[in-house]
């Protein structure tokens, strides 16, 4: 743990989201030297404290075991608390926002359009959405952008047919999502946003008129009024962010760890059999596309890892550390020939990703289908650093050839 004089001191929310954001930066696939640091610290680590009499801890798992055992247990909540008042408005919907009971009532009535046996039959519309994407690749020729001509199209679209947004609408749609995050002025991401919300009740009411086999149509024919117009719209907007986003960041970052490490993904494209099952674990724990999740509040005292957790102490757990903290030093290298592979970048516990077995099916079709149809795939300015904006892990633009 860090000496007292070296403690970060701050308001709780300079220290929570500023400071637990800015560690949280990549240097390239690897974790900077600040997180680093913290990491050689233990599986536990102080972030800082709050500048305040009697001030609380925010603490930094890095540790898997730790971050298990704070995600899964019922002495944390997923609301943040700031000078001790609930803070901000929870968005209806958003599943991360919410603790037991609202939150188990909520995940219960709209996990069943992600049943295995659901996304599977999915699949094949995911196959032609990837091959359509290629094939626009291969036709424009290289040089080619990949974050918004792979990553970007593949993820959106997909997400957009599983929520069950018409073709005709879904770029429209998918750039007011995309500027609603992304978009500097803080107008034009309001703007944005307010279009997006304005869309998605139009959809929930049409809907409610004549529900399909999608994602709203499968919750509003089990649920009905059981859930309100607000919190189907909010579930949606909450898939489309992680889906739209968090999956089109996952593929930019695959495609750019693809040419930095042509030699293991030929054992994708030539040698398949020999490719463990495990392969995109491997990929999902080395990118970590999610650096972290947001700070758990503990409710009451507990100790983790021999750590005194006070009630109201923060703890921030931090996916990159932990899917690296098995393999210290040169051992955490990319492998894609290694054999079970430990992580936890879907988290954990009640809200463990409610897409994981959506987002895994689109990896799995998408980035062998790359490999395939562009084995020559290369950087088309080697020279040229990658630029990485703000975590989660943004890669601004990949000018790739072939």
């Amino acid at each position: 743990m860090l000496e007292d004089n070296d403690i970060v001191r701050g308001s709780f929310e300079e220290i929570n989201v500023h400071l637990g954001l800015d560690i949280h930066r990549r240097d390239r696939f690897d974790p900077v030297p600040e997180l680093r640091a913290l990491m050689a610290e233990g599986p536990m680590a102080v972030l800082g404290v709050e500048d305040a009499p009697e001030g609380r801890t925010a603490w930094l798992a890095a540790g898997y075991d730790e971050i298990r055992q704070v995600l899964g247990s019922d002495k944390f909540s997923s609301k943040l608390l700031y000078g001790g008042t609930e803070a901000g408005f929870i968005f209806p919907g958003f599943l991360t926002q919410y603790d037991p009971p609202e939150h188990t009532r909520l995940r219960r009535m709209v996990t069943s359009p992600f049943a295995i046996r659901r996304i599977q039959g999915f699949r094949p519309q995911v196959e032609k959405v990837v091959e359509a994407t290629l094939d626009d690749i291969e036709s424009t020729g290289g040089p080619v952008d990949f974050v918004p001509h792979f990553g970007w199209p593949i993820a959106t679209t997909v997400t957009c047919d599983f929520v069950g947004i018409p073709r005709d609408d879904q770029v429209e749609l998918s750039r007011a999502l995309h500027a609603s995050r992304a978009e500097r002025s803080g107008k034009r991401r309001l703007a944005a946003g307010n279009k997006f919300w304005a869309y998605m009740n139009q959809v929930v009411t049409r809907t409610r008129r004549d529900p399909g086999d999608d994602l709203f149509g499968v919750v509003v024919r089990e649920h009905g009024e059981k859930i309100t117009d607000a919190e189907l719209i909010g579930v949606a907007a909450f898939v489309m962010g992680a889906g739209g986003d968090q999956v089109a960041r996952f593929l930019a970052a695959a495609a750019w760890l693809m040419v930095e490490e042509p030699e293991q993904f030929a054992v994708l494209r030539d040698r398949p059999d020999t490719a463990p099952d495990h392969w995109l674990d491997e990929m999902v724990r080395y990118i970590t596309s999610d650096e972290k999740t947001t700070p758990r509040i503990a409710l009451e005292d507990v100790r983790i890892s021999g750590c005194p957790i006070k009630a109201g102490d923060t703890v921030t757990p931090s996916f990159l550390a932990a899917n690296r903290w098995n393999f210290p030093g040169p051992d955490d290298r990319f492998d894609i020939t290694r054999e079970n592979p430990t992580h936890i970048a879907f988290g954990h516990g009640i809200h463990h990703c409610l897409g994981r077995s959506l987002a895994e099916m689109v990896f799995r079709v998408a980035i062998p289908a790359l490999a395939h149809r562009f084995p020559t795939l290369r950087l088309a300015e080697p020279d040229r650093e990658i630029t990485l904006g703000q975590p989660p892990l943004n890669v601004e633009a990949l000018w790739l050839d072939w």
